[in-house]
């Protein structure tokens, strides 16, 4: 079993961008306020990350979206499912929305009944080498996780709802005690084990790390965490941080033979897009080489300066020199209207 070609099915063919070691440029907003095309029908889009379906077609889901420019606007997609591909100038462009707003028969995420009443946000996927693809969800008031977490399996017909796996429903515990991962994201490594990365999902938490094997991946029971020196018993809960402070949305790959993780580093000032590229195993990914920010909001007049940025996504199709991601942000400013949207950056890392 093999990733698919960077210019095949599941895959976006990307040009090359000439950029320098440890440069990104934002190519701005695809989706949301501010975007040149978006998405049809709505114009204020959350972060959103794009998964493959079975059939090799990708969809870019995004979170918490509007078909007004503004956050709150009517209806609400507590989130929305739209394909993706790029157009003949190499530009990502979105087709019509596959599934509904709140209310609708074609909601994304039907809840199990823990989490009636909440909003149901994605909350990072998991990809296999055989082209499956799990997501989280997460359960949320307020963007707290009190709905807690369960896993999805992705099919060909978002329109028909990614109903919750059997028994993958895992309650919220508040940090700073660690709990259920309410936040993932995760591969199928070459030797055929699962990594996945893991926090909370209100950025209460560092990042902690598990490993699996990928006919179990759905069965959280027998995910078996780092302890900083070995994998522990199935079923345990992760203690030990590998990230030196507090993460939120992440994105973990394996990009060209290499661990690649893309979060939203909640302890650099008021946060930041980062990207961190591994020399050698999953467990290493913060302990290896020097960060990118892809995204700051700390210092005005430096580079990659986004106010209230968040993120970010890998995009598929991407390599070490070349790395797509999505970045997004939620801005008010008291002088503007107000910036809700995700944005296509490009980065070559340092590594």
């Amino acid at each position: 079993m093999k990733r698919p070609r960077s210019d095949g099915p599941g895959a976006l063919a990307f040009s090359h961008a000439t950029l320098g070691r440890g440069q990104s440029r934002n190519l701005g907003a695809v989706a949301g306020t501010g975007a040149r095309r978006g998405i049809r029908g709505i114009g204020a889009v959350d972060l959103g990350e794009i998964v493959r379906l079975p059939n090799g077609k990708l969809v870019a889901v995004f979170g918490d979206s509007f078909r007004g420019d503004h956050v709150g606007a009517d209806p609400h997609y507590p989130s929305v499912a739209v394909p993706v591909s790029l157009d003949s100038a190499g530009r990502v462009r979105f087709a019509r929305p596959l599934t509904g707003p709140s209310g609708s028969r074609t909601v994304l995420f039907p809840p199990p009944p823990p989490a009636h009443g909440r909003n149901t946000l994605p909350a990072g996927s998991i990809e296999l080498l055989d082209g499956t693809t799990f997501m989280m969800v997460t359960g949320t008031s307020d963007l707290v996780p009190d709905g807690g977490s369960w896993l999805v399996q992705v099919t060909d017909d978002p329109s028909a709802g990614w109903c919750p796996i059997d028994g993958s429903w895992r309650p919220w515990t508040p940090g700073p005690d660690p709990g259920h991962p309410t936040q993932i994201s995760g591969y199928q490594a070459a030797g055929g084990d699962v990594y996945i990365a893991a926090d909370s999902f209100d950025r209460t938490l560092p990042v902690t790390m598990y490993r699996v094997d990928a006919a179990e991946v759905t069965d959280r029971s027998a995910w078996r965490p780092w302890t900083g020196t070995h994998w522990g018993r199935p079923g345990e809960l992760a203690a030990k941080p590998l990230s030196p402070g507090n993460y939120g949305e992440l994105s973990f790959r394996e990009v060209d033979g290499r661990p690649v993780l893309v979060g939203f580093d909640a302890s650099i000032g008021f946060g930041a897009v980062r990207v961190q590229v591994g020399r050698d195993g999953p467990t290493e990914i913060f302990s290896d080489g020097a960060a990118t920010l892809a995204m700051q909001q700390h210092d005005p007049d430096a580079a990659n300066f986004v106010p209230q940025n968040y993120g970010g996504f890998i995009l598929p199709g991407s390599t070490l020199d070349n790395l797509h991601i999505f970045g997004s942000q939620w801005h008010s400013p008291k002088d503007g209207p107000q910036i809700y949207n995700t944005q296509h950056i490009v980065v070559h890392p340092h590594r």
